[in-house]
């Protein structure tokens, strides 16, 4: 498997664990302390990069069969900056 799929859908299993997670079991401050950082990695890339990160997480939401974890992968893209905001 290509490396960078290999990466994003560990970013994404992460991400979407913590995010589901219950307030009580991770501080939401210290889930986006921890999240943050990696997120602005991926909204600097170039255009190009963001497009192909995005295809990426999209690509594991369609592989997801927990309708839960489905809806919180298919908003990642927006909730990490990596769309355009026109």
């Amino acid at each position: 498997m290509d490396v960078n799929k290999v990466l994003v859908r560990a970013f994404v299993s992460i991400v979407v664990s913590i995010d589901l997670t219950d307030d009580e079991d991770i501080d939401p401050d210290i889930a986006t302390d921890i999240l943050e950082p990696a997120a602005a990695l991926f909204r600097n890339l170039s255009d190009e990069g963001r497009r192909e990160v995005t295809s990426l997480i999209l690509e594991c939401a369609e592989m997801e069969e927990n309708p839960e974890r489905k809806r919180a992968i298919l908003g990642l893209p927006e909730a990490i900056g990596l769309l355009d905001e026109d």
